[in-house]
């Protein structure tokens, strides 16, 4: 085995990755587009198991993770979810008296997890969250911020590289 090819994991198209010096765009977006939609379903999958709607489940998430009332325009921010997914969510988790909205500064209505909301979170989003730290953990300060850094990268560079087409009217 060559030095440069110290670790090789396949992925589900039968190619080779860590450790080559030098990869195909094709193969790049085919890794890349299953570690994403895996990534993605796992989040599915754990809604599910605790019963909840995506939405809902990620309503929740957003709300114990930030430890405090969010405003509607807030949440929709932080999960880049249209405004319709999220009230769909949060008429799901109101009706079931998760959530309440109460009033805030102005005409501002504000996020709160009702005492079984807060209970729901603990036994639900709470041990995802531990999950992510435990695994955060496992990656040394290194890897931590490469994986921060490179992710910031190439989410620039896509944002870059996508603001001629959407800058471009499309044609009905």
């Amino acid at each position: 085995m060559s030095e440069n090819r110290l670790e090789c994991s396949k992925s589900g198209f039968g190619h080779s990755f860590l450790g080559e010096t030098a990869m195909e765009f094709q193969q790049f977006n085919e890794e890349y587009s299953r570690l994403y939609k895996e990534d993605d379903g796992l989040y599915r999958r754990l809604a599910k198991h605790f019963r909840l709607s995506e939405s809902a489940f990620w309503i929740l998430y957003t709300l114990e993770a930030s430890q405090q009332p969010l405003t509607q325009a807030e949440l929709c921010g932080w999960l880049y979810l249209s405004k319709q997914t999220i009230n769909s969510g949060l008429k799901q988790l109101e009706q079931e008296g998760r959530i309440r909205l109460s009033d805030g500064p102005g005409r501002k209505k504000y996020l709160r997890l009702t005492d079984t909301g807060r209970a729901l979170a603990a036994r639900t989003v709470r041990p995802v969250i531990e999950i992510e730290e435990r695994a955060f953990l496992s990656m040394t300060q290194e890897e931590q911020e490469d994986f921060l850094r490179l992710t910031r990268l190439h989410l620039e560079l896509m944002l870059r590289e996508s603001e001629a087409i959407l800058n471009t009217p499309q044609e009905e």
